[in-house]
């Protein structure tokens, strides 16, 4: 299963593509992140600028073709603050899937809250007696969950991201100064202070016992930590930093050891925001994590997969078919006998009893059944066989690769003792066989060139299958001819009789 996950936010979108593998294990082929500042302005005029919402579909026009060039089956992409916030999300997000196919869901802030705790949780270590939260700071909002363990006691979310904070109460690199409580800083501060007490649980925020902290708002004030004088982000810290951060220019923020060039407008709402939820949740220190709401996303893909929803090569029989193009089989040809593949499986469904996941092997066995002739013709299903086994076919498990491969090697025909069956796995075992009866059927309509016959109805009749054919007469007598000499393990399989005939 290969998939694209899209993390839409108020500063930057990231974009990953990954391959899971049916026992639930990830592969990263791609990952990007792009500043494109969707959210820009929006928090002072409540909608999208043109000029953001232009880079962010040329961000995603990227996207698309990423996901051509490396075959990604599904794509999953989330919007966050800035969509959930904006008057003009709705115009946006239609053009951006009227441009890309892309369809961007907005989630709310608790589901946002829900995803990034589950991405940490798959990853980081647990505490499984005292309390931990999970605090993740965006440019839109903030995200603070309480877990024990891999329990998630709350999830909240608060309009307290470090772009909304400057854009509404700094406003300026550095804050115009202003007299005593009405300082901007100080508005801040206070500001920040009602949010968290206002969204406490009942009874105030309990004492954690560490925070974990996600987004890169966090890591950069780690990173500054460490790098000017060790040790972790503590309240203290934290309160020394947004002191010695509120006089500097641009250019003084530049030369703050650590400090990276895009966090130079947000840094100090950040170290403000970060030290006031430390002193709320009492906490000793802040921990980075690089895991955050993609990881969520992801770690819903894996639980799908887990579930048994989907097969592997159900996201990428493109990669299959294209390969049987590569290999030699003309487009043309590939349809036709998919076609013969799908119709036989759908309409003998109640006869096999295959769950339809089963089909993608059977058409993937269709394609590439004759393959290893463009190497010879004699004894051409070993040389298919081989070139399956050997293929690149990224993203299809050893498994399935060895499944279709011995399915295309025994198409022809003979006799299958049980103890050659190379599965282990009763469920496989018997589909293996299964699907080998109608692919030999499938093989038997192929070969009399695919495209002169037509299957056109399967009937089920008490204690027999027949095949109405259609097509060029020739063709069709010698479908006719070779179903007769195929259907030996079909009849075995199934305990029915078959026959094909052409149609009247």
């Amino acid at each position: 299963m290969r998939i694209a996950l899209i993390d839409l936010g108020t500063n930057a979108v990231r974009f990953d593509v990954v391959d899971i593998a049916s026992d639930g294990t990830a592969r990263r082929l791609h990952r990007e992140r792009l500043a494109v500042r969707l959210g820009e302005g929006v928090f002072r005029t409540g909608r999208l600028a043109k000029t953001a919402m232009g880079r962010t579909l040329a961000a995603f026009e990227s996207f698309q073709k990423t996901c051509r060039e490396l075959n990604a089956g599904r794509v999953t992409a989330f919007g966050t603050s800035a969509l959930r916030d904006s008057a003009n999300s709705d115009v946006f997000l239609s053009l951006l899937k009227r441009r890309t196919g892309f369809d961007v869901r907005v989630i709310s802030g608790k589901e946002e809250a829900r995803l990034i705790a589950q991405g940490i949780l798959a990853h980081e270590e647990r505490d499984a007696k005292d309390i931990t939260a999970l605090v993740d700071i965006g440019g839109g909002s903030v995200e603070i969950t309480l877990c024990r363990g891999r329990r998630i006691l709350r999830s909240t979310s608060f309009k307290l991201g470090v772009a909304r904070l400057q854009q509404v109460y700094l406003k300026t690199v550095p804050p115009q100064p202003a007299q005593g409580d009405h300082s901007p800083v100080t508005k801040l501060h206070r500001h920040v202070q009602s949010l968290l007490a206002e969204g406490a649980p009942r009874g105030g925020w309990p004492d954690v016992s560490r925070i974990i902290g996600s987004a890169g708002t966090i890591r950069a004030l780690d990173r500054i930590q460490r790098t000017a004088k060790g040790g972790a982000l503590t309240a203290k810290t934290l309160r020394v930093w947004a002191e010695r951060l509120v006089p500097l220019s641009p250019a003084g923020l530049a030369r703050v050891p650590g400090m990276e060039p895009k966090r130079i407008e947000t840094i100090l709402a950040g170290a403000i925001v970060l030290e006031e939820i430390v002193r709320a949740l009492r906490a000793d220190k802040v921990e980075p994590t690089d895991f955050s709401l993609r990881d969520g996303m992801l770690e819903e893909e894996i639980a799908t997969v887990r579930r048994g929803v989907g097969t592997a090569l159900d996201f990428h029989l493109k990669d299959v078919f294209e390969k049987a193009r590569f290999w030699g089989q003309p487009a043309r040809h590939l349809h036709h006998v998919e076609g013969f593949a799908k119709t036989l499986f759908d309409r003998l469904a109640p006869v096999h009893r295959l769950g339809r996941s089963w089909r993608d092997y059977l058409v993937a066995a269709a394609w590439l059944q004759d393959v290893g002739e463009s190497v010879s013709p004699v004894h051409h299903e070993r040389h298919s066989y081989y070139m399956i086994k050997n293929g690149d076919f990224p993203g299809v498990d050893a498994w399935e690769l060895e499944f279709v491969g011995q399915l295309v090697l025994w198409h022809k025909g003979g006799k299958l003792a049980r103890a050659e069956i190379p599965f282990q796995e009763a469920f496989r075992r018997g589909a293996f066989l299964r699907l080998l009866s109608l692919l030999r059927i499938v093989d038997a309509l192929e070969k009399p060139q695919a495209h002169l016959v037509t299957l056109r109805a399967v009937r089920r009749e008490r204690g027999r299958v027949q095949l109405d054919l259609e097509g060029e007469r020739s063709a069709v007598n010698l479908a006719v001819l070779r179903v007769e000499q195929k259907k030996e393990l079909f009849e075995k399989v199934f305990h029915l009789f078959l026959a094909a005939r052409a149609r009247k």
